[in-house]
């Protein structure tokens, strides 16, 4: 009897303890709508760090982080995509997360499979359909979640992705690639970044640290600039690759920072 006695009493407590948690906590592994807007956004980045990884690969830049990275890239993209998934809000987002799904099996196996120009040239068919998916995802979640911060998550993890989309660009063009569409295209995500990076800085929203955080990616991307005053025959992808890497992990700890706003 007095062990039935303890028995209930541990497991009342323990009962009391789980509905006193949070819903995220008492679920775990759910995250909140900021969060999966946060992780939605990330997808978009994967998507054109995926293509950039594997370029570096088959032209021999940085080739031993570059493997680490595509590795990391592809199974992160699977992990996020099926908690997202798992979490989906509505059939809005569930549709989007199926076109999604349709896009990306095709997609890795290219991105899995023999490092070479062909592959370069199939990810590149397919890579922008990825990411115009992936952005889907994003904009249905954050049209469900009414919150004030998810279109600054929103803005702030789309210049991760142009970081690396930049980066890209401009490692296919130093292997020789001739192709005035990746030109334009490399103007275009350098105009889209400073013009975005403009109005993160100019949000009222901004905390003290983002601020800082913000200021440390102006500070970077001025560098960055710098590799795209060469002549064409100056190319230096090691430089840039490495620069954006800088961008990218400043972007990513400031989409963070805008996920967990207390915006009313």
């Amino acid at each position: 009897m007095k062990r039935m006695k303890a028995f209930l009493s541990i497991s009342l407590c323990a009962l009391a303890m789980f509905l006193l948690l949070p819903p995220t906590a008492a679920i775990a592994g759910a995250p909140s709508l900021s969060e999966m807007i946060d992780q939605a956004g990330r997808q978009r980045m994967l998507t054109q760090r995926i293509v950039k990884a594997y370029s570096q690969l088959v032209i021999e830049v940085d080739t031993s982080e570059a493997r680490d990275q595509l590795k990391k890239a592809v199974k992160l993209f699977a992990e996020q995509l099926e908690t997202i998934e798992q979490h989906a809000p509505n059939d809005d987002v569930r549709t989007a997360l199926a076109n999604v799904r349709r896009l990306w099996n095709p997609f890795r196996s290219i991105a899995t499979g023999p490092a070479n120009r062909e592959g370069i040239s199939l990810l590149l068919n397919s890579d922008d359909k990825l990411l115009a998916a992936a952005h889907e995802v994003v904009i249905k979640l954050q049209n469900s979640s009414g919150l004030v911060q998810a279109q600054l998550v929103n803005t702030a993890g789309r210049q991760r992705m142009l970081s690396q989309r930049i980066a890209k660009f401009y490692v296919l063009i130093s292997s020789g690639m001739q192709d005035a569409r990746l030109r334009e295209e490399l103007q275009r995500a350098r105009y889209e970044f400073e013009g975005a990076l403009a109005d993160l800085k100019a949000t009222p929203e901004n905390t003290l640290e983002i601020q800082q955080g913000l200021a440390e990616v102006e500070r970077q991307w001025i560098v960055f600039r710098m590799s795209f005053q060469l002549k064409d025959d100056e190319h230096i992808p090691l430089l840039v690759t490495r620069s954006a890497e800088k961008i990218l992990t400043q972007m990513n700890r400031v989409t963070g920072m805008y996920a967990q706003l207390d915006v009313s």
